[in-house]
């Protein structure tokens, strides 16, 4: 799963969010008081216009303090009627349809079927969810403009703002009530898709003896299903677990019955799991061992993985922190994903070899390696022992205590190596964590529907808010070009900071010149210019374009960003500051968009 930053607390995200969201909404009113001025300027000149500006603002004003909410239900249960009048429900059919036909194409020996399924689901629901409110929002209003009835409404002792909320609050009953039926049963069909179970039976099955013949444990597989099967591993008494394929494993646990030996497999583990990480900081050290600010580009594009060289000195050390035996009693269940690049084929089916250490960040005393095989898009787990070999001086082995010797001050460091030459470590910061707790894979759902509720109240609002002073077609392309915008507001911030603090590996290429003169000289945007006079003027050019580019994209609405599903398709459990924070978020969006559109409603003729 990605996850380039780590996620803050609430408590400290809101303050610095609430300030930038007054600090925008200021803005916004500035420049839409201006604009109004200007316009109104043309047709009664500069003070006429100013007082009927000012005159306009105190009215909206007062307008929105005298809603009432038994005409905003009233006006809500209209739009429902509406809604249902133009067969919404329709798209509960469509939705029937994908989730009959889905099996034909959803593969389900895929390397994660329950990512797969998950997002293909999510996707699904959020696309014709948000889809169905956007069409309702958008052509409400001019409908009703064209066909005049919106004189029968506005001569009624209803205000303006109650309009424009009741149609948001409607609209977004009838995208939640759609919701919360296709989240349902999207439910049971990714419960259902991924569930298989696997046979395991004497004959499957070959003992494993220790030099004086005694049985120390078993091995073999398990029968085809789904695509795939599992190879086991047994202890002497028969228990055990399978290896980690297509993201998941089984426990395995003997039956005895009628003088005959059996096997029962449990249902698949790690497909649909919400992980609660406990996650570390990452550093590395070069191919001599020394500090290195980052790993080796292999030219990837994407710089979010960094890369150790294997058969050299060069490691990824994650250091973590609250680490104590009255959480992790038994040990610290590591687990860890690690992506290979290779210079060469080698093996193929073998895989890379590695190696990990516990080390104590303050002493530098480190475990014997603990040596795996790396495979891509397989996480490996390690619970790391209380009682851990290291190797003295004179070149003996001794046991350590994993809390008394190598935790320190709460804290413990993982290195990792490749131990193959030619071959490449590629990692992230989140890519090993310690495994903390499991949350509910049910309530985790829940989580990840809430936010394509987030994004659903978000587009309805939107479509609202343009349809208050925009005809239908041109409400719906406006909407969309916002949404659009939206998804690139984190590349743009990343971009100026690329730009601002002259890291190209934050965001490669540069701004529009530079990007434009990489097009025509066809360089590769993960090379550096070479410095020179015009490469400084052109990107101190950039800087200063990207500073609007920057302000303005933020403040669009990301509905890329509210969506949750990476965590829930990947076995994590969404954390409540995250939930917490796209609540605010979305509040701060809808509340602006609210008073906009009834600003523009109230000063539209609707009586013309």
């Amino acid at each position: 799963m990605v996850l380039e930053e780590a996620i803050p607390k609430f408590s400290q995200w809101i303050g610095p969010a609430f300030l930038w969201y007054l600090f925008a909404a200021s803005l916004v009113a500035v420049i839409a008081a201006a604009a109004a001025w200007l316009v109104q300027s043309a047709v009664y000149g500069p003070l006429q216009a100013g007082d009927r500006v000012y005159r306009g603002i105190l009215s909206g004003v007062q307008d929105l303090a005298g809603m009432a909410p038994r005409r905003i239900w009233a006006l809500a249960r209209l739009a429902i009627q509406e809604a249902l009048r133009r067969n919404v429900l329709v798209v509960l059919a469509l939705f029937a349809i994908l989730v009959l036909f889905a099996g034909w194409f959803l593969d389900p020996t895929s390397v994660n079927p329950g990512k797969l399924y998950l997002g293909f689901i999510l996707t699904a629901t959020n696309f014709l969810v948000c889809m169905v409110t956007l069409i309702l929002s958008v052509f409400s209003l001019p409908a009703d403009f064209k066909a005049k009835a919106i004189q029968t409404v506005t001569t009624k002792p209803v205000r303006t703002g109650e309009v424009v909320l009741g149609r948001m609050l409607g609209f977004s009953v009838v995208g939640t009530a759609l919701l919360a039926v296709m989240g349902a049963v999207g439910w049971g069909f990714v419960v259902r898709s991924v569930q298989h179970g696997h046979e395991l039976t004497a004959e499957d099955v070959i003992e494993i003896r220790s030099e004086d013949g005694t049985v120390t444990g078993y091995e073999g597989r398990t029968s085809l299903d789904r695509g795939h099967r599992h190879r086991i591993e047994l202890s002497a008494d028969g228990s055990g677990r399978t290896d980690h394929i297509q993201g998941h494993r089984h426990e395995i646990e003997a039956v005895t019955s009628g003088g005959k030996t059996g096997y029962r497999l449990t249902p698949p583990l790690g497909l649909l799991e919400a992980r609660k990480p406990l996650r570390g900081t990452l550093r590395f050290l070069d191919r001599q061992g020394q500090a290195s600010a980052k790993g080796i580009s292999v030219g990837a594009e994407w710089s979010y993985r960094q890369y150790i060289e294997g058969g050299k000195l060069a490691a990824a050390i994650w250091t973590f922190e609250g680490v104590n035996a009255a959480d992790f009693p038994d040990g610290l269940p590591l687990e860890m994903l690690v992506r290979v690049f290779r210079t060469h084929k080698g093996n193929i089916e073998k895989g890379i070899a590695g190696s990990v250490r516990v080390r104590n960040p303050t002493s530098g005393l480190q475990s014997d390696p603990r040596y795996f095989t790396a495979k891509e898009f397989t996480i490996d787990e390690w619970k790391v022992p209380l009682a851990l070999s290291t190797t003295t001086t004179d070149g003996g082995t001794k046991q350590v205590d994993l809390y008394r010797d190598i935790v320190s001050d709460g804290k413990v460091e993982i290195v990792l190596q490749c131990l193959e030459p030619g071959q490449y470590f590629g990692v992230a910061q989140a890519d090993f964590y310690i495994r903390s707790g499991n949350g509910s894979f049910a309530w985790n759902y829940l989580k990840s529907c809430l936010g394509i509720w987030f994004s659903m109240l978000l587009v309805t609002a939107l479509g609202v808010m343009f349809s208050t002073f925009l005809a239908g077609p041109v409400a719906l392309l406006a909407t969309l070009s916002v949404v659009l915008v939206g998804l690139f507001r984190e590349f743009i911030q990343r971009l100026f900071e690329s730009q601002v603090t002259g890291d190209s590996t934050i965001a490669p290429g540069g701004g529009p010149i530079e990007s434009f003169y990489r097009l025509v000289t066809q360089t590769s945007i993960t090379l550096d210019l070479e410095q020179s006079p015009f490469v400084a003027a052109m990107k101190g050019i950039d800087t200063v374009l990207m500073a609007p580019m920057r302000l303005g994209a933020a403040i669009f609405p990301s509905l890329s960003s509210l969506g949750t599903g990476d965590f829930v398709s990947s076995g994590f459990d969404i954390p409540f500051d995250l939930i917490l924070a796209h609540s605010a978020e979305t509040f701060g969006y809808l509340l602006a968009f609210f008073i906009i559109g009834a600003l523009c409603l109230r000063a539209r003729e609707v009586a013309s």
